[in-house]
């Protein structure tokens, strides 16, 4: 009886299929209670035990079907060109899962960029990558809600970027634009300096230090925790002032915020802006007086 059903195909599949998935909720359930690993570790070898059990599954049952299988590929020879374009996006899929574990460019947990979509890897298989979106410029964590499900095929046709050291701290970039009707735009520089030091004070250090571990890390040399000011002028001929600095992600738009509002308050004091005109050099409210 026993060897009847070790020669009965269909009971070794469902033996095959019924032992792997109970060996993979039993190993989950013990990754999930293991408390010494850190919530990203435990999250990456769930997902790294789904995939190697579902692998396993596949291998099985095409050990066990192999003579079937064989017979069913001579049996469709003359179909083969039109299966092979079938199953063209599975089969790019699959070796897309291999390029990009070879690559090793992310790996559940990091913050990606796949051509234009950007989120967080949640989940990763041998077809598709879900990213939990984000948006670069949101506010505090930036996530939108939206999952996306990006077939793996994807990372042959568009770039991945890796935008895990984002998380804590950006380079952050914002413009202000003035109307200029007389004054010297650059009167402003040293006061702004003054101002974004101030508000960056509480974390200085820390981002500091964040930038020299990204800079070794990566090889990539950053515009440094220093901000930088650049005056231009856009086709409207108003004054642009544009400002890039170093600072934690959560606090980019309040820190955005504060500066641009010192910025109004350097140009057009009011009585509670806590600016004076004094501010001012004499010359900067004059227009400039042709020669």
């Amino acid at each position: 009886m026993l060897a009847q059903l070790l020669d009965n195909k269909l009971f070794l599949s469902a033996l095959l299929i019924a032992g792997m998935l109970l060996l993979r909720v039993v190993l989950i359930l013990l990754f999930a209670r293991v408390t010494t690993w850190a919530k990203q570790d435990r999250r990456r070898r769930i997902n790294t035990v789904r995939n190697i059990c579902n692998l396993l599954i596949v291998i099985g049952l095409a050990g066990i079907w192999v003579s079937e299988l064989r017979e069913f590929a001579l049996s469709i020879a003359a179909f083969s060109v039109a299966i092979v374009l079938a199953l063209r996006e599975l089969v790019q899929s699959l070796v897309g899962k291999l390029y990009q574990a070879n690559m090793r460019s992310f790996q559940v947990g990091d913050w990606i960029m796949v051509g234009e979509q950007f989120g967080e890897v949640i989940d990763s298989d041998w077809l598709s990558t879900t990213l939990l979106e984000i948006d670069p410029h949101g506010l505090g964590s930036g996530y939108t809600g939206t999952t996306l499900y990006i077939p793996n095929n994807v990372f042959f046709t568009k770039p991945v970027k890796n935008l895990n050291f984002m998380r804590r701290y950006i380079e952050h970039s914002f413009s202000i634009t003035r109307e200029n009707k007389g004054g010297n735009p650059f009167a402003a520089k040293h006061f702004l300096l003054e101002r974004i030091r101030e508000h960056s004070e509480a974390f200085r250090e820390v981002a500091a230090r964040y930038c020299q571990m990204i800079e070794h890390r990566t090889g990539v040399e950053l515009v440094g925790t220093e901000p930088k000011i650049r005056f231009s002028t856009n086709e409207l001929g108003h004054d642009v002032v544009t400002i890039t600095l170093f600072c934690p992600r959560e606090e980019a738009h309040e820190i955005e915020q504060r500066v641009t509002e010192d910025f109004y308050n350097f140009w057009y004091p009011g009585p509670n802006s806590g600016n004076d005109k004094a501010l001012l050099p004499s010359k900067a409210l004059e227009p400039c007086e042709a020669n």
